[in-house]
């Protein structure tokens, strides 16, 4: 699933290509993609901005936001002026513009949603401050985690407290800082803590400038891989040694995902 750092690249690609344009028309290929919460006619609106908070895309029109969460296998496509044909297949919404050209969003397992409306927090209001957010800060992201006591895998995952990291970032990050992903929250001291939150945005942070990681699916909105996939440290390395001290590297079942580990680079905080 494309995290923080993939939609970030989405944003930013779409941005330079997307500010100005008009929507001319819509084109719902499957249904169940695209959720209109509101009752404003997306044709005639332009796009004024185009952002993003944790994993959703934002893209502000004139009188609603589009709000698009790639989940599983999600990619928006841009076809240029004068392109003849979209794309591939599993093609299910098409956003044409006064110019021609083509926004598309592509989903094999139609796992992906798209919503318009003009009440944004309603879809939002579980989403907490981006992980890149001058919001979390140290003293924002130590209370979080000493108000509770669960898994910090899950906390991390759980986007209500920290937005816009996932099962990659999150083991790469809690390796980083030396923290095994099975350990609680409340435990976890103070010098740790801003370890964690240091590592956290340094990983995000050089997976922007790899434009994201590509596992399989994903694609940036000109169809190109990401390349952070190549620096992973112990995501989706299990069985291999250690980059830092040679164990192996392991993988197990923690806050309902496959999670990778080193056994003996990660302290248990509990």
């Amino acid at each position: 699933m494309p995290e923080l750092p993939e939609v970030e690249t989405v944003a930013r690609e779409l941005r330079a290509q997307l500010l100005n344009k008009r929507i001319i028309k819509l084109q719902v290929l499957w249904p169940k993609t695209y959720i209109p919460l509101s009752r404003k006619e997306i044709e005639g609106q332009s796009i004024l901005s185009v952002g993003r908070r944790g994993k959703y895309l934002l893209i502000h029109l004139d009188k609603a936001v589009l709000i698009v969460h790639l989940r599983m296998t999600g990619q928006l496509l841009f076809v240029s002026d004068g392109a003849a044909d979209e794309p591939g297949d599993h093609i299910r919404v098409i956003f044409y513009f006064s110019d021609d050209s083509r926004l598309l969003f592509r989903d094999v397992r139609k796992f992906g949603r798209i919503w318009f409306t003009d009440k944004p927090e309603s879809v939002l209001k579980n989403v907490g401050p981006d992980a890149l957010d001058a919001r979390v800060d140290f003293t924002y992201f130590f209370e979080q985690l000493q108000s509770r006591r669960m898994n910090v895998k899950a906390f991390l995952l759980a986007q209500r407290f920290i937005s816009g990291l996932g099962n990659i970032y999150t083991d790469e990050s809690l390796f980083r800082a030396g923290v095994h992903p099975a350990s609680v929250t409340n435990a976890i001291d103070k010098k740790t803590a801003r370890a964690l939150l240091s590592e956290i945005r340094q990983v995000l942070k050089e997976a922007l400038d790899n434009m994201g990681s590509t596992i399989s699916d994903y694609r940036n909105p000109q169809g190109k891989k990401g390349n952070f996939q190549n620096y992973f440290t112990v995501y989706s390395r299990q069985g291999l040694p250690c980059k830092r001290c040679a164990a192996i590297i392991k993988k197990e079942k923690m806050a309902g995902r496959g999670t990778h580990f080193c056994p003996e680079c990660q302290k248990v905080y509990v």
